[in-house]
């Protein structure tokens, strides 16, 4: 997933970051996963179960995506994932440009079905541009 988090510190004022993860009851398979991975970390989900996640944009790069690559996903997955990829192409750059940075919201609200969403990808561009300063109206 593409995450979005408000940031008053950042000029955009929203950090997007790529994170990877994968839920379920059972957490032996998990385990499994991460160390086949050799990378992530296990939490408790509040369902009884456990996640797998995988913050850090490195690893998603350096694991995860050639995981995915050499073991292809099927079916809309599939598609998630080559968004997910070019998403994390974009973001491993640093510093976006507001095209670039606008390609990686497209690619999120394209994924997963478009999902719920707390903040829409018109509302963080809202934030990103800035507004006229008074007297330039």
């Amino acid at each position: 997933m593409i995450v979005a988090r408000r940031r008053s510190d950042y000029i955009a004022k929203w950090k997007l970051s790529a994170a990877f993860n994968v839920s379920q009851k059972d957490r032996a398979p998990l385990d499994l996963f991460c160390e086949t991975l050799g990378c992530g970390s296990m939490r408790k989900a509040g369902n009884d179960g456990w996640y797998l996640e995988v913050n850090s944009l490195r690893d998603i790069q350096a694991r995860v995506i050639p995981f995915f690559e050499r073991f292809p996903l099927i079916g809309t997955k599939a598609e998630d994932f080559d968004r997910f990829r070019a998403a994390a192409r974009l973001l491993s750059q640093g510093q976006l440009s507001y095209q670039d940075y606008a390609e990686v919201l497209s690619l999120r609200e394209a994924m997963n079905g478009g999902g719920k969403r707390r903040y829409t990808m018109q509302r963080i561009l809202r934030d990103y541009t800035p507004s006229p300063r008074a007297g330039e109206r």
